[in-house]
């Protein structure tokens, strides 16, 4: 037997890939019988109500650990009244007040002040005091 050296120049211009007779006339149907039938499932309906829970959850959680460290890790000077916060503001000046004010009096409206913080001052210490005894 002779073996040919260039198989490919035979092949040339030609197809060498054959199919049967009338393979291509029920190819389709035959696909699709063999097929299994698959059953759709339904999509789950996700209300609003379920996808924003757990934003929810986490913003409550958030803030309880705000509300924990304001409560337990907050200074001393911000516990105080808001009546004594008030009057103090009252104490401090507005701007129509300055025109009227002489410096004499703002040293004194000064002063006051100052007497008034160093008593709530005190008072506050004492209340700690008191609290750790």
């Amino acid at each position: 037997m002779e073996m040919k050296q260039n198989i490919l120049d035979e092949l040339k211009g030609k197809n060498p890939f054959k199919v049967p007779d009338g393979y291509f006339e029920g190819l389709t149907e035959q696909i699709m019988a063999q097929i299994p039938e698959v059953s759709h499932k339904e999509a789950k309906v996700v209300s609003l109500r379920d996808r924003v829970r757990p934003w929810l959850y986490m913003a409550g959680a958030v803030a309880g650990l705000l509300l924990i460290f304001r409560v337990f890790f907050s200074p001393v000077w911000q516990k105080t009244d808001d009546h004594h916060n008030d009057l103090y503001v009252q104490a401090i000046i507005s701007g129509e007040m300055v025109q009227v004010v002489s410096e004499e009096d703002m040293d004194y409206l000064e002063f006051v002040a100052n007497q008034y913080l160093d008593r709530m001052f005190v008072e506050e210490m004492d209340g700690l005091n008191d609290d750790i005894e």
